[in-house]
């Protein structure tokens, strides 16, 4: 082609495509780029997931089963878990506005725990014999008794004392028998529940607290020795473990009774000052001398409702009638601290129990028995007065009480739910046999 001719470059002009604005840009390069790393995203999201441990859910102290009762098993643990719950964050203060010079003991050494690595791996374990998680130290895992453990009772460095007893039968203490009521000696059902124990326990004080009439239940093999009873609010299937059976029982309608034969450091006269979820009751020299809980033990009857007529506030016939098949005498006092909101709210407190005299020398058989009846929370208290003497006093006018004790160890110092402050320097009573027989 020697001559210009337009059409022909027209043409091959028009044949050429023309490129977009978006691929100018290196937008195809940029596309499979971008879906390249969102498949790569996608990947990296459900790996993340996968490896995130899972939330670990809040253990639910309700039991699974109950039986009836008043107001009903259900209900009444209800309302103990939320009395609890919402003074769990109250002020954690011995004696608000006390002050003091003395200095907590060191806890006997002999009085240590020994060998608490058989009672369980789920918190007792480790917790009871001083190990834990979390903000302790130890190895331990679960929710125990440990100072790292969660909301465990431990103090210190994670050392704790088990306070549901010792393992060591050479202790000096009293000594501990478990009763789960729902199960005969032969794992059979009974029917139990909390109406019908309320009634096994009023017939089983009334009877002398004869150790023969709770032999048709079921009794654990594993004995424990205590020197107190001090004991926070915790879950009642702390119960079951300490005393090795929590495989074969369920943590509701348990009963545990301490006995042994005490004598006195002093002579002089005394009252028991305690509180129980559900239930303390204390027998002494063959006597019944204190009853305050949830239910008093010795009348059977449902405290919550019933502060008034104690404290001699409220009149109610009936109620009082029912009252006078118990130790305690109306009206009752009461004793209220920071600590021990939950009793406080519900059931009037810390009550004082009537006055009983000793003599220096001689021996006395004591029986305690504590007991948990529709499941959830329990706890217990057992402090002891002695008349004539002046105690320091918290803000509102409550004495600071000492524990009634065998030994000269103490509790932890850190103050929970249930756990009223107590005089360190008080009296120190002497285990003398561990029988409870009555010898004199």
């Amino acid at each position: 082609m020697d001559e210009y001719d337009p059409d022909y470059f027209h043409a091959s002009h028009d044949e050429v495509p023309k490129m977009s604005f978006w691929r100018k840009l290196g937008g195809g390069s940029l596309s499979i780029s971008i879906i390249v790393h969102a498949i790569l995203l996608a990947i990296g999201v459900v790996w993340i997931f996968q490896v995130i441990p899972q939330k670990e859910e809040q253990p639910d102290f309700m039991p699974k089963g109950g039986g009836g009762g008043t107001p009903g098993a259900k209900s009444e643990t209800n309302m103990k878990k939320r009395a609890t719950m919402t003074t769990m964050n109250a002020p954690k203060l011995a004696a608000k506005g006390v002050t003091s010079t003395f200095t907590l003991p060191e806890p006997d050494p002999a009085q240590a725990m020994s060998s608490v690595g058989a009672l369980g791996s789920s918190g007792l374990a480790a917790g009871l014999g001083g190990s834990g998680s979390g903000g302790g130290k130890g190895n331990g895992k679960g929710k125990g008794f440990g100072d790292g453990m969660g909301p465990g009772m431990g103090g210190g460095a994670g050392k704790m004392i088990n306070p549901f007893g010792m393992l060591n039968p050479n202790a000096n203490a009293l000594v501990g028998t478990f009763y789960d009521t729902k199960q005969d000696s032969r794992h059979k059902d009974t029917g139990m529940t909390p109406e019908k124990l309320r009634e096994v326990i009023k017939q089983f004080c009334k009877g002398g607290w004869n150790e023969h009439s709770l032999e048709k239940y079921y009794q654990a093999s594993q004995k424990l020795y205590n020197t107190k009873i001090y004991i926070p609010i915790i879950s009642a299937d702390e119960a079951p473990k300490a005393f090795g059976c929590d495989k074969e029982v369920q943590p509701r309608c348990w009963i545990a009774i301490y006995r042994g034969v005490v004598s006195p450091p002093k002579s002089g006269k005394f009252r028991f000052v305690g509180a129980g979820d559900d239930v303390l009751a204390v027998r002494f020299n063959g006597h019944p001398v204190f009853d305050h809980g949830y239910t008093q033990g010795t009348s059977g009857l449902y405290m919550p409702g019933h502060v008034g007529v104690m404290d001699g506030t409220k009149k109610d016939r009936e109620v009082e009638n029912i009252i006078r098949e118990s130790p305690m005498r109306v009206p009752v006092t009461f004793y209220k601290y920071d600590t021990t909101q939950n009793w406080n709210n519900s059931l009037g407190g810390l009550a004082v129990g009537p006055e009983f005299s000793v003599n220096a020398g001689n021996n006395y058989p004591i029986e305690i028995m504590i007991s948990e009846i529709p499941g959830g929370l329990m706890g217990a208290a057992l402090m002891i007065q002695e008349d004539g003497v002046t105690y320091e006093k918290t803000s509102n006018g409550s004495p600071i009480l000492p524990i009634f004790r065998l030994d000269n160890s103490l509790p932890p110092k850190e103050a929970k739910d249930g756990s009223p402050p107590y005089d360190p320097n008080g009296p120190v009573w002497k285990l003398v046999g561990g029988s409870g027989k009555r010898d004199i």
